[in-house]
């Protein structure tokens, strides 16, 4: 007795479907295994690994963040004092004495002359800008 292959014509195409998934299983495989190959010059590295600017570089940081604060001025309420501060060019929002103003920078508290800020470990004192010379107002009733 001889053994002679018999072969269906549906067992044909799910061969050749395994071989294509088995050989598309080998080439991403190969792909996603490999280590990808820079494509900036190593005199670049250094630099942009140095930027502190980006935020997402802040965020994952224990460096405190670098904030430009304006002073608008301050003034007492019933709750205590309160600065009026722009934070990064932004609009003036109010603030309380131990608020955070952002990673690592705390208003530490508000004065008469200013505000007394912790960036870090280090203390800064921001003066509020006072007008030269009262400015002259018209009276509001008639004589």
């Amino acid at each position: 007795m001889q053994w002679t292959p018999r072969f269906a014509p549906v067992q044909i195409v799910q061969s050749a479907a395994l071989l294509a998934a088995l050989a598309g299983v080998l080439v991403w495989s190969t792909l996603l295994l490999t280590p990808a190959v820079s494509q900036v010059p190593e005199a670049q590295l250094p630099v942009a690994a140095a930027r502190s600017d980006n935020p997402a570089l802040q965020w994952f940081s224990n460096q405190p963040a670098r904030l430009d604060i304006k002073v608008s001025g301050v003034m007492a309420s019933s709750r205590g004092a309160v600065a009026i501060l722009s934070l990064n060019d932004g609009p003036p929002r109010s603030f309380l004495a131990g608020e955070r103003l952002g990673q690592g920078v705390k208003l530490l508290s508000i004065e008469r002359d200013g505000i007394l800020i912790e960036q870090g470990s280090q203390k800064l004192h921001l003066a509020v800008t006072r007008l030269s010379e009262v400015p002259f107002l018209p009276k509001l009733t008639r004589p």
